[in-house]
């Protein structure tokens, strides 16, 4: 602090410590240079400390500043795309001067604010994603987009909802330069399938690698195909918070039915809240209900009980039913979770048989840090009368962060399954490492996973393992090598109900395998990205019926851009097969194009001939060539100032191989009628076509119309609910009058949180976590508020707060000219002062209307400008401000320094 407060004769710095910028526009930073010694200095040389992208001007002449001057120098940068991309935000020029005794160098920076997105976008290229549960695994591509532009570390997190999908890999850590995008593949099998509701969503979730900070997530839609389907449930059956509402629902084919949805969260008391969902159906041919998503869930501190419909995650094995869970908090990242339940959807009704579902009771608990360490171990005992099996299941996974580009995941798990009938009985194992890492440009990641064919979890009878290794040789090229081989070969106990005469376990025998080694080659030229994949692959599929394989060479491209409101994504896989070990060699091609403009997306997929194995098991039924295809569109929409909102979305698929056409479209529409009430409508309209001999044909139709109730969200306990109602204290008492006007739509801030008093002058802040917060109301129009701006937030707080107008006091500058003196003057950007009685002093800056202007509250100021630049004829002036207001306007006349005019006469 001595050193800092040294005072230099030669100084030397930036106007603005910190410039913000926005891409593409142009910025100017004044360097100032004061000579406050006795003695004439000469200025040599003035350069960039680097080579900056964008930089436009900087003084580059020699010039000499005499004793007790100083000089304001511009650079100008503009914030170019490798401007933004620099990997500092410190721009730093070096300054060499003379004076007649010595030569230096000084230094001089400032720091640019960059106006960036830094948050890190991860999607699928369409907003559903169809698995076929017949295929041992399916792929989805993720594109990852690093919307910022610094380089970024992150790691990705999967996890399935509910769980029953096996991902490969669960977790991987990627490296990105600004604003790259990269395709990652992940491997989906479906091991547990929820046949009622087969729909699953996949919650991905981004961490920063350097501060462990979510930087990004999103909530993939998986749909698995079944032949099972509930139209109305899909992906919203489950969304939404704080609401209620009932519908109307009819089917065709006389399925109707009213529903009631609804969420809500309260307080019960201080230390305790509660939240409440339910889900119920009523259909109204039959009088039948189906109680179903329903369930009550209490939070005390760290404590969470939840009894009703239950699910849970990560004990690798699905978990829900009606029951109940309890978990509590031990510390700061330590969690413990016990629950019981019965494996059955519905809560409660008489629409389906209430056969007794499996019982299950688990535990759970995590342990770690949030940050380099941590880890789960589970346990869950299911004992299922309808197969007569009891199974035990045991897992244990750690992750360990070696540092923010290096990390491991092992995970470990026993199992044992007995049969009750026969006593049969099979123990089972699984073991897991993986590995991302990055050393220099190299990044390296290893999936492994083992589990014998036994293992009653998820993995059972699975071997994956996947091998990728890239380089990245510029922010705009990277290569890969990946090596993978996944397989899937279960094996079960006996029907405990079938006589034992035979191997009846056989009817159960399948096996699937896939095994691709492939190089690829991403690159980016200005908007466009590239990626070309070269791989052979050989996939085997057999059941106790048959068994098939398709050897192939296959080359994939794809090409994806972002062009304003436009994205376009196109895939092409093409493939050179054979079928079965037979010396017979076929073509075949899978493309998928993606568009999307703003809320509308066209996709479009065409086949031509087999491109897996799971194709012959029909390829008999069909010539050697077919083609299927299908087009899918969708749009969302928001209309009548946000008050209507809604999607359309319409496809059609054809299939040569399995001889059918479908057709369906569907709508979603919502109104607000005020801001808690709206009107919801849905609709679907579907079509089934058969090709083939003895076609059959049919169509379908569903609708619902219904109203909804929205609720204010509750307060998270440990935080409070600090309510303001604001008015113009015309009498400076403190007190809200009869006749003082409330403030409405004003702009209210606690802290860095802001909100807008409504037609009440009422402003609600929810879940504000204990501290010391202060409020700002309304600085603009010069208010002031009649308390202490600090507020202490301990408790919840309900309060009336007056504000009171301050006076307007108006000025401006104005030049004294001498006869002659055409030079026009600039005196924008000079301070004008306003010193108190009390000293308290504010701040105006002069407009480029030579204007100023001050809101302050009744008492005398001394007026004043500091700056030397020109001289002031009077530059001190006293105000005295009243409550009925300054109507006068105060003048500060200037003169130009050392400037005069000789008049010579001929």
């Amino acid at each position: 602090m001595a050193f800092a407060q040294e005072k230099k004769d030669i100084q030397i710095h930036f106007e603005n410590d910190s410039v913000a910028v926005e891409k593409g526009s142009t910025f100017t930073n004044f360097l100032v240079i004061e000579n406050k010694s006795s003695e004439e200095i000469t200025i040599q040389n003035i350069i960039p400390q680097e080579k900056y992208p964008g930089l436009l001007f900087y003084p580059k002449s020699d010039f000499t500043l005499g004793a007790g001057q100083s000089k304001n120098l511009p650079v100008k940068l503009i914030a170019n795309l490798d401007f933004m991309k620099l990997g500092s935000n410190k721009i730093q020029f070096q300054v060499s001067y003379t004076t007649p005794t010595v030569t230096k160098t000084e230094m001089a920076s400032f720091f640019v604010a960059k106006g960036e997105n830094k948050n890190i976008a991860i999607y699928t290229a369409t907003y559903e994603n169809f698995i076929n549960p017949a295929l041992p695994q399916s792929s989805l591509l993720l594109t990852v987009e690093n919307q910022g532009y610094s380089e970024r570390t992150v790691k990705i997190d999967l996890q399935s909802i509910p769980d029953g999908l096996e991902i490969f890999p669960k977790q991987q850590t990627v490296s990105l330069e600004g604003l790259e995008k990269q395709t990652l593949e992940i491997k989906i099998a479906v091991r547990k399938q929820n046949t009622l509701y087969p729909e699953f969503n996949i919650n991905a979730i981004v961490t920063d690698m350097l501060d462990n900070k979510m930087v990004g997530s999103n909530t993939l839609y998986l749909v698995i195909l079944s032949p099972n389907r509930q139209i109305a449930r899909g992906n919203e059956a489950a969304s939404g918070s704080n609401f209620a509402e009932i519908s109307y629902n009819e089917n065709s084919s006389g399925f109707n039915y009213l529903q009631l949805r609804g969420n809500t969260a309260f307080r019960v008391t201080e230390n305790l809240k509660s939240s409440f969902n339910i889900g119920a159906d009523y259909y109204l041919e039959d009088g039948l209900y189906n109680l179903y998503d329903t369930w009550l869930e209490l939070q005390r501190k760290n404590t969470v009980l939840r009894v009703g419909n239950v699910n849970s995650s990560d004990y690798d094995y699905p978990i829900f039913g009606r029951g109940g869970k309890a978990s509590t908090k031990l510390g700061e990242n330590n969690q413990i979770e016990i629950l019981a339940l019965e494996n059955n959807y519905n809560l409660y009704g008489n629409y389906f048989q209430q056969i007794k579902g499996s019982t299950m009771a688990g535990a759970k608990y995590a342990f770690g840090n949030a940050k380099s360490f941590n880890g789960k171990v589970s346990y869950i005992y299911d004992h299922d009368p309808r197969t007569n099996v009891d199974t035990q299941v045991a897992n244990a996974v750690t992750s360990l962060l070696i540092n923010e580009k290096n990390t491991i995941r092992t995970e470990v798990g026993l199992s044992n399954e007995k049969g009750l009938l026969n006593n049969d009985e099979n123990a089972g194992a699984s073991i897991g490492a993986n590995y991302d890492g990055r050393i220099g440009k190299w990044d390296i990641q290893s999936v492994n996973s083992f589990a014998t064919k036994s293992y009653a979890g998820i993995k059972r009878g699975s071997l994956f393992t996947n091998q990728r290794i890239s380089r990245q040789f510029s922010a705009t090229q990277r290569a890969f090598i990946q090596y993978q081989n996944s397989q899937v070969e279960p094996e079960f106990l006996s029907f405990q109900n079938a006589p034992q005469s035979g191997n009846t376990s056989n009817l159960r025998y399948y096996f699937n395998s896939t095994e691709a080694l492939g190089l690829g080659y991403q690159f980016s030229v200005k908007k466009w990205s590239f990626l070309l994949s070269p791989k052979v692959e050989n996939q085997k599929t057999a059941n106790s019926y048959t068994s098939h394989e398709l050897f192939s060479y296959r080359l994939e491209a794809n090409i994806s851009t972002t062009l304003g409101s436009h994205g376009l994504n196109l895939t092409a896989e093409y493939s050179y097969s054979k079928e079965d070990n037979t010396p017979d060699w076929f073509n075949s091609l899978k493309t998928t194009l993606s568009y999307r403009y703003k809320s509308f997306s066209l996709n479009g997929t065409a086949q031509w001939n087999v491109t897996s194995v799971f194709d012959l098991n029909s390829y008999y039924n069909v010539n050697r060539n077919f083609a299927n295809y299908n087009v899918y569109a969708s749009y969302n929409f928001q209309m009548l100032n946000h008050n209507l909102t809604g999607s359309f979305s319409a496809g059609t698929f054809y299939s040569e191989l399995y001889k059918n056409l479908n057709s369906n479209i569907t709508g979603n529409l919502e109104y607000k009628i005020s801001p808690s009430w709206s009107t919801t409508g849905y609709f679907n309209l579907s079509g089934y076509k058969s090709t083939a001999e003895y076609a059959t044909s049919g169509n379908y139709y569903q609708f619902r119309v219904g109203i909804k109730k929205y609720f204010t969200a509750a307060t998270a306990l440990g935080n409070h609910k600090v309510a303001f109602q604001f008015f113009e204290d015309k009498n400076f008492n403190g007190f809200l009058d009869s006749g003082e006007p409330v403030l409405t739509n004003e702009i209210v801030k606690l802290d860095n949180y802001v909100a807008i008093t409504d037609k009440n002058g009422k402003v609600v802040f929810q879940n504000v976590p204990e501290g010391t917060y202060t409020l700002k109301v309304n600085e603009n129009a010069g208010a002031r508020l009649m308390m202490d701006p600090i507020i202490m937030v301990h408790n919840n707080i309900n309060r009336k707060v007056g504000l009171v107008k301050n006076i307007k006091v108006s000025g401006k500058l104005t030049e004294i000219k001498q006869a002659y003196d055409d030079v026009e003057t600039d005196v924008t950007g000079i301070v004008v002062y306003a010193k108190s009685e009390d000293g308290m002093i504010y701040t105006a800056v002069v407009n480029q209307k030579n204007e100023f202007e001050f809101f302050l509250k009744d008492g005398k100021y001394n007026l004043y400008i500091e700056n030397d630049k020109y001289s002031y004829t009077q530059p001190i002036q006293t105000v005295q401000v009243t409550k009925e207001g300054y109507s006068k306007t105060v003048v500060f006349e200037y003169k130009k320094k050392d400037t005069t005019i000789k008049v010579k006469k001929f």
